[in-house]
């Protein structure tokens, strides 16, 4: 069982508390001790940051793998959405021509 409340007098280890709020979110399953509770915390957080830092160095690199116009159909996409844009404004002066006679 889990003492972050003390049964003789009612004291409330605060920073305890705080530890298990943070293992809890984490879905970190506490073990009662606050020190290994705490070091199991600060371990969590280490492998957070660097799963972060990894994730940007992976985007990064990316980024500077990839040229600045891409050749992978990015831009025929681009191209085709901007078209059919074209098409429809296209279409709407056709219809503007018809009823208004224009």
């Amino acid at each position: 069982m889990i003492q972050a409340i003390s049964p003789v007098g009612g004291y409330v280890d605060s920073e305890y508390m705080k530890i298990l709020q943070e293992l809890m979110k984490l879905g970190i399953a506490p073990s009662g001790n606050k020190s290994i509770d705490k070091a199991k915390l600060e371990q969590a957080k280490q492998e957070l940051i660097e799963k972060i830092k990894t994730k940007e160095n992976n985007d990064l690199n990316e980024n500077k793998t990839q040229p600045p116009n891409p050749v992978d159909g990015t831009d025929n996409s681009k191209r085709a959405e901007m078209e059919e844009q074209r098409l429809g404004a296209m279409t709407v002066a056709e219809l503007n021509r018809l009823y208004f006679h224009i």
